[in-house]
């Protein structure tokens, strides 16, 4: 879990906090966040912007969508209770296209009512985990920004940004730029990134970890320069063992090249049949501490909506509360990961009217 204040810097208008407060960097980057600006209207509905959702809140919470069809627009979350988050996220179907090993910076412009209530930006990594930045906006425009890398294995990220206490929270805008490294891409009107075809992979030139089912020989070319008080080898009369640090030999294939045996992964699932009632219950904790990758799958198999909510504990006995509660309609799926890393987690859930569940657990080391 990573936990760090974004920085901020107020300004007036959005040309003028470009210039003045960093609002898209001097180099000429892409926005890649669809409908950061909040212009576009959902194919199917007209009272929200395409590719957000709502996320959180209470039978109090509001959202709003303002402003004018030729902009500026934005979403005003009205959340007067404060009992719990209330944000927008990103739909599954337009995740930001990040890669490995790279950097980003995100950009909120943000404003509250009142003054200084706390406020949120959560960066969904996929299987990686989420990053949160807390914030406090101002009570008239103000843009946040927050330099961050991605891992080894990010396929995309989704943005949330939210309020956690009583007030009103103004979205203004919402940007993410990729730093480096710097690559010209091709969006399509979703936001993913177009490709034609690839014309070649070249070969390796540092070591990568990877990992694949099954032990599949994969021949490397090995080219090092040796220097010593020898005669001549012939590929006829000699030959080069090469030694691992470990001591043991590594093994070659009859033309010379080198056999290299991947590790595998290991998987691990299993699959709870509920029932939700009135009174809240819990799923069967989950054992964490050895997985590199674990999420959990719930699915509504009745007529009535469920709230699920994932809780964490560090000794199996003290449970929190971990992230917002998820209303899950019938016959849907919501997909929970932790936001914190404690060593057991398991799902909490309640309906009004008894419905079946059934609770997945997946994780891989």
């Amino acid at each position: 879990m990573y936990a760090t204040a974004l920085t901020g810097a107020v300004g007036v208008g959005a040309q003028a906090m470009r210039q003045e407060a960093g609002w898209g960097i001097a180099m000429d980057l892409v926005n890649q966040v669809y409908n950061g600006d909040f212009l576009l209207a959902g194919e199917n509905y007209t009272d929200f912007p395409d590719g957000w959702r709502r996320t959180g809140g209470d039978p109090y919470t509001s959202w709003t969508w303002t402003g004018s069809p030729r902009g500026p627009r934005a979403v005003v979350i009205s959340h007067p209770s404060g009992a719990k988050a209330a944000g927008i996220e990103q739909g599954f179907d337009v995740p930001v296209q990040a890669g490995d090993s790279q950097r980003w910076e995100l950009q909120v412009q943000l404003e509250t009512y009142p003054l200084g209530v706390p406020c949120y930006v959560k960066i969904y990594l996929g299987a990686r985990g989420v990053k949160v930045f807390p914030l406090c906006p101002e009570e008239k425009p103000q843009v946040f920004t927050k330099v961050f890398a991605t891992e080894v294995g990010i396929g995309g990220l989704r943005l949330e940004i939210g309020i956690l206490g009583e007030g009103d929270l103004t979205i203004h805008k919402v940007a993410a730029f990729c730093l480096y490294p710097l690559r010209a891409l091709k969006l399509d009107e979703k936001g993913q990134i177009y490709v034609r075809h690839v014309e070649s992979i070249g070969q390796i030139q540092k070591p990568v970890p990877v990992r694949m089912v099954g032990p599949v020989p994969i021949p490397v070319e090995v080219e090092a320069t040796v220097i010593g008080d020898i005669r001549a080898l012939t590929p006829t009369r000699d030959g080069v063992r090469i030694y691992s640090s470990g001591g043991g030999s590594l093994n070659g294939t009859p033309d010379g090249s080198l056999q290299v045996q991947l590790a595998e992964h290991r998987f691990r699932q299993s699959l709870q049949s509920l029932l939700a009632q009135a009174g809240p219950k819990v799923s069967a904790a989950q054992d964490i501490s050895s997985f590199s990758v674990f999420s959990f799958a719930v699915t509504n198999d009745g007529l009535s909506a469920a709230k699920v909510q994932l809780e964490v504990s560090p000794d199996g006995g003290v449970w929190a509360a971990d992230g917002a509660e998820h209303e899950i309609a019938p016959g849907t799926l919501a997909i929970l990961t932790p936001t914190y890393f404690v060593r057991f987690n398991r799902v909490r859930f309640s309906a009004q009217t008894t419905t079946p569940l059934r609770v997945w657990f997946q994780a891989q080391t």
